[in-house]
């Protein structure tokens, strides 16, 4: 075992716990508002990043302030691939049925065989539902949350570390029969 492979444990002082703790359960929201943050050009290279390494490639992409759109082919490398078109939206807002309605026109027009639309917020039930219906093409929801764990799948931006929390429990019974 080389000492590079032996972790490395540091001891945090009680008064940090709070920001231990916070550390742990916060990287959702702090990522988000690193993505809402970003500039626009930034955004759509993160997206670009992100379909990339994901298996997309000969991406066309259009894009506004807050909206990524596009078309590219998944896979290829093996037997299959399909055309998939995708558009990102960035901001709080929830993503409505009209918008799922509106970019199922917009897969159908562009002839893909399935669409991705990803939101940094949230869909109403109604988009789910419309997104779920059994009607061609195959839409794919992926909300803030699910941006996040796919960036963190990825290992785009983010890294993890292991972290050992040691409980100190005290037994009562042992020091009364002492």
């Amino acid at each position: 075992m080389n000492p590079s492979d032996t972790p490395q444990i540091t001891q945090i002082a009680p008064e940090d716990t709070p920001q231990l703790i916070a550390s742990l359960t916060g990287w959702r929201d702090q990522l988000t508002d690193t993505i809402e943050q970003m500039p626009a050009e930034a955004f759509q290279r993160l997206v670009l990043r992100l379909l990339e390494k994901d298996g997309v490639h000969d991406i066309d992409v259009s894009h506004s302030h807050e909206r990524v759109e596009g078309m590219g082919i998944f896979g290829g490398g093996g037997f299959l691939s399909f055309r998939v078109s995708f558009r990102c939206i960035r901001g709080g807002a929830r993503i409505s049925s009209a918008e799922v309605d509106d970019f199922r026109r917009g897969v159908m027009l562009g002839r893909a065989d399935k669409g991705l639309l990803i939101t940094t917020g949230k869909f109403t039930q109604e988009a789910e539902l419309k997104a779920a219906a059994d009607r061609s093409p195959e839409i794919l929801l992926i909300d803030g949350e699910g941006l996040n764990d796919k960036l963190k799948a990825l290992g785009l931006g983010l890294r993890t570390e292991q972290v050992l929390v040691e409980r100190v429990i005290i037994e009562q019974e042992w020091f009364a029969g002492v």
